[in-house]
């Protein structure tokens, strides 16, 4: 039997690739130039296996090439990469191949892109948002905890005091009840990613509670607790939400709902959803 080419269709995502059916059945994608180089066109008889080969080698030249200009631009993850390549139709086993490649050649590297990430965010942001902003770009947990480690508790601590005094500052400028002050500064901290007891020593230092009495003792450590379980809640369900919801903006009402059910305040689950969800760049 004659292999017949019946079709030959334009992709809707990517003009620039097209469809080959032989005898009407889809067999194969490929770069619109390779039509011409070898004059492919509907009614023409061809040896598929000959044909098969040449694509597969064309089509993992042109998914190699797109990957080397995304990284051009800016260093990615594995992730991003996959990501990209798939929305732009390359078949799997291209993309594996590609993959290999890159990193056979040191063209991305998971770890080198999280210590790059943390050296660069660190003095403007907490560990806890560093951490789920890298595990959106699709980093491993493991390497990214492995990484922060590197960081000293006293380096974060004095990045939280920087940004906390500019926002001290703008705050001065329409606020002058110092518990509102406090709240809203711990507010800020926590969005930036901080933990609570950096939270609660830097805005102690910048906002002078000798005389206003914001938190006792035990009211503080009742809280501190809450906020302990709430975060270690929204952890585990986010990992596991994550993992078939890829749209921010549902994980987003998903997790909220999730916690509102479970009794917490809506002004400590939306600290909360800030630093897990909307770590990742803007």
């Amino acid at each position: 039997m004659k292999n017949i080419i019946t079709k030959i269709e334009v992709q809707k995502r990517n003009k620039e690739r097209v469809n080959i059916y032989i005898n009407n059945e889809f067999s194969f994608a490929c770069s619109a130039e390779l039509v011409y180089i070898h004059s492919l066109s509907k009614d023409k008889v061809v040896d598929v296996n000959s044909l098969a080969e040449i694509v597969e080698e064309d089509n993992y030249i042109k998914c190699k090439n797109t990957s080397l200009k995304m990284i051009e631009k800016s260093y990615k993850t594995e992730k991003q990469i996959i990501d990209k390549l798939v929305q732009k139709e390359y078949q799997d086993k291209i993309i594996k191949r590609t993959i290999e490649f890159l990193k056979q050649y040191n063209f991305i590297d998971d770890k080198k892109y999280a210590q790059m990430y943390i050296k660069d965010k660190i003095s403007a942001q907490g560990k806890n948002k560093t951490k789920y902003a890298l595990i959106n770009k699709g980093i491993n947990e493991e390497i990214i905890n492995e990484e922060l480690k590197h960081i000293d508790d006293a380096i974060e601590e004095s990045s939280a005091m920087k940004l906390a005094e500019k926002k001290y500052n703008i705050l001065l400028k329409s606020e002058k009840d110092p518990r509102n002050i406090n709240k809203k500064l711990r507010e800020y901290l926590a969005r930036k990613g901080y933990n609570l007891d950096i939270i609660q020593k830097v805005s102690n230092s910048i906002v002078k509670l000798d005389f206003c009495n914001y938190f006792e003792e035990n009211s503080y450590k009742e809280v501190k607790n809450d906020i302990d379980e709430l975060y270690e809640l929204a952890e585990k369900r986010y990992k596991i939400l994550v993992k078939s919801e890829g749209d921010s903006r549902k994980l987003y009402k998903k997790l909220g709902d999730y916690l509102l059910r479970r009794g917490y305040s809506w002004s400590s689950i939306k600290s909360v959803l800030k630093n897990i969800i909307e770590g990742s760049d803007e």
